[in-house]
């Protein structure tokens, strides 16, 4: 395949399985990541986060199963549960924390 990685053609996959975590740690896998658009998986165990940090692309979090906080620009926060999405702009900075055992996948795409 041309652009995405870590996945097979032709093979159905459920999107729960693209990732799980070990323990108490963050596991991630990138479909695409060429500088557009990025595609990637995640899954959290309770209680682990990913710091802020300054995007200039919008983006897209889905969550597949349990729930988690999406902290952005100075202080503002939402809670997203399994089967719920939320759009952010480019150009702010954003974090996520796990509320329970969480499994999500996020696009960015440049603006």
């Amino acid at each position: 395949m041309k652009y995405l990685k870590n996945i097979n053609p032709y093979e159905p996959v459920a999107m729960g399985d693209m990732v799980k975590h070990t323990g108490n740690k963050i596991a991630s896998k990138s479909l695409i990541d060429n500088g557009n658009t990025e595609i990637r998986f995640f899954s959290f165990g309770e209680g682990e986060s990913i710091d802020k940090e300054y995007y200039t692309m919008e983006t897209l979090f889905c969550v597949l199963q349990g729930s988690v906080k999406i902290l952005y620009r100075d202080s503002d926060e939402v809670v997203l549960n399994e089967g719920e999405m939320i759009a952010l702009e480019s150009g702010i900075n954003y974090g996520i924390e796990a509320l329970t055992d969480a499994k999500l996948f996020n696009v960015l795409v440049k603006v």
